[in-house]
């Protein structure tokens, strides 16, 4: 097995239609590790047949990160997750994706993730002097945004964690063969605004590799993603994002506009309000914003389980929701604990106030600024870029793993989002079919039931992968609460506690388990496809 090393190369512009070297070292290991599953489960091949299967994991907050791990955790059970060849994640699915490729054999201890996913989640801890140093700190930068102030704030306050590793860290997780191949969606805002979801153009993808243009067939080294470029020449390197940056990135539309822009003020506005002693556990002693901002549905709570609605906290939670070191401090005092400058403090202040005036998201200097090696007059005029959520597009990231390059046959895709069930393989078809992608079509008499779908569909087409559907909540894991559980497990929800977590986990974990036998089918059908094919 080999490890991609660094080269004297690595901070050059590469316009290139081609996988990066990195993945594909990482998928070769991994062929090696998928045929050695297959044959472990009765399907023997020659390593050229054996098939890229692709893990689609859609947005959907913390109900995505959760049912993902959920989803992950079933096959491995089931002996399915050593089949996959790629995952690749939209908003709360990057989440999950993030915190589990910090471990290079995450595929190999789920459980024991698991268990460290439930007790963080279920343990708020806010610390305001932490998010306040990450946010003087992330203000000295010109291209700062709302996205640092959504990053350090929100994210921080869903996910009770701040990492500042950085996803090139990740690379030795990604090439080691025992883990599928990560791959994380976003999409270019003033692209996006320009033309449609429908174009590559608008569609931004990051590997521990590299991070790309889709439309473009343009990629920069990971490490130097954020770097000063001027016609391919790198002027002034920067620190790469870190993981918790990118967190935001990749999560900054779990709500609308208007939901996400009254979470923004509620934080941001609840800095500057007079001394609240946080000694009780109310509503009103919690951090402003991470209560007030994300509405929730006011479900009775079962004995013993969550409350459907946010004005709680969730069980070892210190009073106020505050972590231990802030939570017998006023939100003043906080605050300035992690104020080392009045200066940087205004900094940030003006700066977040502009953010919110101009909706400045996701800003990044662009690597192709002036680049004459690319034909778009359009794209390399801009000395910046705008990076958000790919949910804003479409919430599954089919046009990542759709490139010819990566040799997708299967694609199981598992729908965590707040819109109709179907709502992405449909604009995932009309995407294809405008770009000439082979996709399989999409018999919309399938479709008929969005508020009560079944628990999966499977659509297959010549010479097209072959697509497997699984919507969250369904007709057989949850029969007669679809409706009711999509509300109750809203993505803009952001606190859960552990009986709620169990069934997010169960709900998707089912879905698996109870289609593993046609998963396996498809997966046997396109081995001797393709190899009756080879040898034709």
């Amino acid at each position: 097995m080999e490890i991609f090393h660094k080269h004297k190369s690595e901070g050059k512009i590469r316009i290139s239609r081609e996988l990066s070297e990195g993945e594909k070292l990482g998928t070769s290991n991994r062929k090696v590790q998928v045929k050695k599953c297959l044959d472990s489960l009765g399907i023997p091949c020659n390593l050229d047949d054996v098939p890229n299967i692709a893990i689609l994991g859609a947005g959907g907050g913390l109900r995505a990160m959760i049912a993902l791990h959920g989803t992950l955790q079933e096959l491995q059970k089931h002996s399915l997750l050593d089949t996959i060849m790629y995952l690749c994640g939209v908003s709360g699915s990057t989440w999950c994706m993030s915190s589990l490729y910090k471990n290079g054999d995450w595929a190999e201890k789920l459980q024991a993730l698991e268990e460290s996913m439930c007790a963080r989640l279920s343990k708020y801890t806010w610390s305001i002097p932490k998010a306040t140093k990450m946010l003087l700190e992330a203000a000295k930068d010109e291209n700062y945004s709302l996205t640092e102030f959504w990053a350090y704030t929100v994210v921080y306050g869903m996910l009770h964690e701040l990492d500042k590793g950085h996803l090139s860290e990740q690379r030795s997780a990604s090439e080691n063969g025992h883990n599928p191949y990560p791959i994380y969606a976003a999409v270019d805002e003033r692209s996006f605004s320009k033309v449609t979801e429908y174009s590559p153009a608008s569609w931004f993808e990051f590997t521990p590799h590299e991070a790309s243009f889709l439309g473009y067939g343009a990629s920069v080294p990971m490490e130097y993603f954020g770097s000063e470029y001027k016609n391919g020449e790198l002027k002034k390197q920067k620190e790469e994002k870190s993981m918790s940056y990118l967190q935001g990135l990749w999560g900054s539309a779990i709500g609308s506009k208007t939901e996400n822009e009254k979470v923004i003020k509620d934080i941001f506005f609840g800095f500057f309000k007079r001394e609240k002693e946080s000694h009780s556990p109310s509503k009103e002693n919690c951090p402003e914003g991470i209560v007030e901002g994300f509405p929730a549905p006011t479900l009775e709570p079962e004995a013993g389980d969550m409350e459907g609605s946010l004005q709680s906290e969730p069980a070892g939670a210190s009073p106020g929701g505050f972590s231990p070191d802030t939570k017998n401090k006023s939100i003043t005092e906080n605050i300035k604990g992690g104020v080392d400058s009045v200066v940087d403090f205004a900094r940030m202040w003006q700066k977040t106030t502009h953010g919110l005036l101009t909706w400045k998201w996701g800003t990044n200097n662009n690597f192709l600024y002036r680049c004459s090696a690319l034909d778009s007059a359009e794209l390399v005029k801009d000395k910046v870029i705008s990076l958000v959520d790919a949910g804003i597009a479409i919430n599954c990231a089919f046009p990542l793993v759709l490139r010819p390059e990566r040799k997708v046959k299967l694609i199981l895709s598992f729908d965590y989002g707040p819109f109709e069930p179907f709502k992405a393989l449909k604009q995932t078809a009309k995407y294809c079919k405008e770009n000439c992608i082979p996709f399989p079509e999409i018999d919309e008499k399938l479709l008929q039931e969005p508020d009560n779908p079944s628990d999966c569909y499977i659509f297959r087409g010549e010479g097209a992968p072959t697509v497997m559907h699984f919507p969250l909540f369904n007709k057989v894991n949850c029969p007669a609460y679809v409706t009711e559980w999509r509300i109750r497990f809203t993505p803009v929800r952001c606190l859960y506690h552990v009986g709620d977590i169990t069934k997010l986990l169960q709900s998707a974990r089912l879905n698996v388990s109870n289609n593993k036998d046609k998963i396996l089918q498809e997966i046997k059908y396109i081995v001797a496809y393709s190899s009756k094919k080879r040898s034709s």
